[in-house]
């Protein structure tokens, strides 16, 4: 039975921030925001077993896993939206994630910054030789992507991480159009206000300060929340032009230049013009 809407995405690809659209949308006036991605927008990775606050109604999971039939939630996805972020923005999130994760670090890891240092530049090669594997779950950024936009078994609306960031309501709605869920605009427009970057970073702020599991803070993450690290960061973009070396970008274009052609042909990296 095909009875679940996935929204689908590489990590570090901001399908956070549109779990949150779509809660607002469509669960916002009943449900306790802690409860955003264990009963309503299910993270199929933390809560597999899909118990749903409401199961008549859509039943949506937030989904790292390429497409394939042996995946969890696959065999069970009726529609998907699938969220695409330049890699290179991808990477540099992704970075960011690491350190989070293991504030210590190496010593010297982090001097001069984020994009400076020894450790930065052997991920960043790692990144490009590798076409994005840095997260087991997912495999490489480019067989994920080719995984779910090559396949015709279920059917994909595509959504860019800058077009969703820079005009949600328009998103949003298209979004909707393809799911075939009816929401009144104002509720679309409620959501968008609810779900903006600086609300989830509030939020965010208030789990950390009550030391409450919710939608971002977790007991096991004590110690990467102990500084002034957080999940909800920078929202990286444009990194192929400002942070690449020449040699990077040129290894860039070979990796990933097919993807960069298709689907961001008006940014930075092949295809740019």
């Amino acid at each position: 039975m095909r009875d679940l809407i996935s929204l689908s995405a590489f990590p570090k690809s901001g399908v956070t921030y549109l779990g949150f659209l779509m809660f607002h949308c469509l669960f916002g006036d009943a449900a306790e925001i802690g409860d955003l991605e264990r009963r309503y927008v299910i993270d199929i990775h933390a809560w597999p077993a899909l118990r749903f606050a409401m199961p008549e109604e859509p039943r949506i999971v937030k989904s790292h896993f390429p497409f394939g039939p042996d995946r969890p939630g696959v065999g069970r996805t009726a529609k998907a939206v699938y969220l695409i972020r330049h890699p290179v923005d991808v990477m540099m999130s992704a970075w960011d994630y690491r350190r989070f994760l293991n504030p210590a670090g190496n010593p010297g890891a982090d001097e001069g910054g984020p994009a400076d240092g020894p450790a930065f530049r052997r991920f960043v090669h790692g990144w490009l030789t590798t076409g994005g594997a840095e997260f087991e779950v997912a495999g490489p950024w480019r067989q994920h992507v080719r995984s779910w936009l090559d396949q015709r078994e279920v059917p994909v609306h595509l959504v860019t991480y800058t077009d969703l960031v820079d005009h949600p309501g328009r998103e949003l709605a298209a979004i909707l159009r393809f799911l075939d869920l009816p929401v009144p605009a104002e509720r679309q427009a409620m959501a968008v206000e609810r779900s903006g970057m600086a609300a989830m970073a509030a939020l965010e702020a208030e789990e950390v300060r009550n030391r409450r599991d919710g939608v971002f803070y977790r007991p096991e993450l004590a110690r990467s929340y102990e500084g002034s690290r957080r999940f909800i960061n920078k929202g990286h973009r444009d990194c192929y032009a400002t942070l690449l070396t020449d040699e990077e970008r040129a290894l860039t274009d070979r990796t990933f230049g097919a993807e960069m052609s298709a689907y961001f042909p008006g940014g930075s990296g092949a295809g740019a013009g």
